[in-house]
């Protein structure tokens, strides 16, 4: 395969997925859905025990406050983030949960800009460097992102010259999979884990508990009606997001003089979908994907 159509086929492994529909069935959502996780753990009897869980050698008494699905805006021309569960401890810890669906290979850098933003949204609040608490995120996965078979994967600033060197700068960031073969987590995770993949523990008041308020969130009309909205401006930020990624690889095609049904063969996709991306690209040689997608949504 010669230089041009690897380029091609980097670009093609990028695209963001359709929308599952599945997803949207509100009757058939687990604590796996970042909307239903988001919402339970807006009740501190419910997200204080899994940090106690995950973090036992923090003796984490309580939570300041829980605030789901915060968003927290970057500095002027960066991107912002939108946390699923963002808890502050009274006294010295920030956390933010993550329940992650998708098997991407950008995880690891998502976790460092979460951890990024965690900190410029604590120094927004008038901390000074040396006041920055530890900022822990926590990417909940129902898949083994690294393939190793561990249950959990924590990660911190080490020296790879003498590994024994912490840098100690606060930041941890932390895999937990519901797909580990190893023995490495406490019961307490393990019951949690078992419960991402669809079984109750029994004999865990906490997973009961926290099953019970799973069903209970699925009977609130109110939250049901908040999930269509959540789900059509997903939906919405993927196809953007997917139209950037072909809109790149369109220009690269083009740019190589290879015409739409070229184009549309080397990537498996049928001309009438990027047809209207095609003749943007064409009429906006150089453009940005933003500015193709917004010239394709402007009215003559």
């Amino acid at each position: 395969m010669n230089k041009p159509e690897n380029e091609t086929m980097n670009l093609r492994s990028a695209i963001v997925p359709r929308p599952d529909r599945s997803e949207t069935d509100w009757e058939k959502l687990t604590i796996k859905s970042r909307f239903i996780f988001a919402k339970v753990m807006q009740q501190k009897e419910l997200c204080l025990p899994l940090l106690q869980r995950l973090f036992p050698e923090l003796d984490i008494t309580d939570i300041q406050y829980v605030e789901a699905e915060k968003t927290v805006e970057g500095s002027i021309g960066s991107k912002g983030v939108r946390f699923d569960v963002y808890v502050k401890d009274p006294r010295r810890y920030a956390f933010t949960l993550e329940m992650q669906v998708g098997d991407y290979d950008d995880l690891p850098r998502r976790s460092r800009y979460y951890s990024a933003m965690i900190c410029e949204d604590l120094l927004a609040a008038g901390r000074t460097y040396s006041d920055l608490p530890p900022a822990y995120v926590v990417m909940l996965c129902p898949f083994d992102l690294f393939r190793l078979g561990l249950h959990r994967y924590t990660f911190t600033h080490r020296c790879n010259e003498a590994p024994f060197l912490d840098l100690e700068d606060g930041t941890v960031v932390v895999f937990l999979n519901s797909r580990g073969t190893e023995d490495d987590v406490s019961p307490e995770i393990l019951s949690f884990l078992k419960y991402m993949e669809g079984t109750v523990t029994k004999e865990d008041p906490y997973i009961v508990r926290l099953d019970e308020a799973v069903q209970k969130a699925k009977k609130n009309a109110d939250w049901r009606r908040q999930y269509m909205n959540y789900e059509m401006e997903l939906a919405h930020e993927k196809k953007k997001a997917r139209n950037e990624v072909l809109i790149k690889m369109i220009a690269v095609m083009v740019k190589k003089g290879m015409s739409l049904s070229s184009i549309a063969d080397l990537m498996e996709i049928e001309e009438a979908e990027i047809r209207p991306l095609y003749d943007q690209v064409c009429s906006m040689p150089g453009a940005s994907p933003e500015d193709i997608l917004k010239a394709l949504h402007t009215p003559d």
